[in-house]
């Protein structure tokens, strides 16, 4: 039989939710091995293999984890604000950024009870001050790479547009607000998201959902890797995009 997520899964993250002693975990591990972090370890496992499959190059540096996923049990620190079990579940694949301070775009899958709260994530969550920047900066001069990404129909079948739960409450400073990009620009995450049922997520065939996901999610990442990674000239005076940059070419993709 495979492993897999079921209701359980779910029932289990919620029961854990309300425990007050940290020894509870210790009475049911069994029960969190089986629904939680097995299925949590096979499906990770098999989008690995799925994406390297057909985006070798470009997952070759992502890492899928095994070892210590799908913790629940938070730390005694933060126990004493927060409660000692998690309401929720993260699961990353994510790569070395080389930098304590700053984080690539990566790969993110959320397990908690509720409506629309299981969901694949992917993007730049918290970009750091200098990343942001950067990427402000880019959508202000030349937005195209992410206007035709949100506009590609296997891309937006999915991802219709970006997150909006992170963002300045007035204006970035340094851009006119009149900027046709205005509303991309008081982000202050760039990532996409997207609720998953639960007929898809108790399916046996749920490793194929996520793989589709997220190799949508590569996309967005290899822009924002363009992005981050080139810097552009101040655009305080920018009224539209100038059309004298360059045209750049993101990754390639083979659908």
């Amino acid at each position: 039989m495979a492993i897999r997520f079921s209701k359980k899964t779910l029932d289990f993250i919620q029961k854990a939710s309300r425990q007050k002693k940290p020894e509870w975990l210790d009475k049911n591990r069994d029960e969190y091995l089986d629904v939680l972090v097995e299925p949590s370890r096979a499906l990770m496992r098999d989008v690995s293999i799925l994406l390297r499959n057909t985006h070798a190059k470009e997952v070759s540096r992502y890492r899928f984890p095994d070892r210590g996923i799908a913790r629940i049990r938070r730390s005694a620190t933060r126990a004493a604000a927060q409660g000692w079990y998690k309401d929720w579940i993260g699961i990353q694949a994510a790569r070395d950024s080389g930098s304590l301070y700053e984080e690539l775009p990566a790969l993110y899958f959320h397990i908690a009870p509720g409506k629309e709260n299981v969901f694949s994530a992917g993007g730049l969550y918290l970009p750091s001050s200098q990343q942001l920047r950067r990427i402000r900066n880019w959508v202000a001069q030349d937005a195209r790479p992410l206007e035709q990404l949100l506009a590609d129909s296997y891309f937006k079948k999915l991802y219709p547009d970006l997150g909006k739960e992170r963002q300045v409450k007035t204006f970035p400073r340094g851009f006119p607000k009149d900027h046709p990009k205005i509303e991309w620009l008081k982000l202050t995450g760039f990532y996409v998201w997207r609720p998953i049922p639960n007929r898809q997520f108790f399916s046996p065939h749920f490793a194929e959902t996520l793989a589709a996901d997220w190799r949508q999610v590569l996309r967005l990442n290899a822009i924002l890797d363009l992005w981050v990674s080139k810097e552009v000239e101040s655009v305080r005076d920018a009224r539209v995009p100038d059309p004298r940059v360059a045209e750049r070419k993101a990754t390639e993709w083979d659908w």
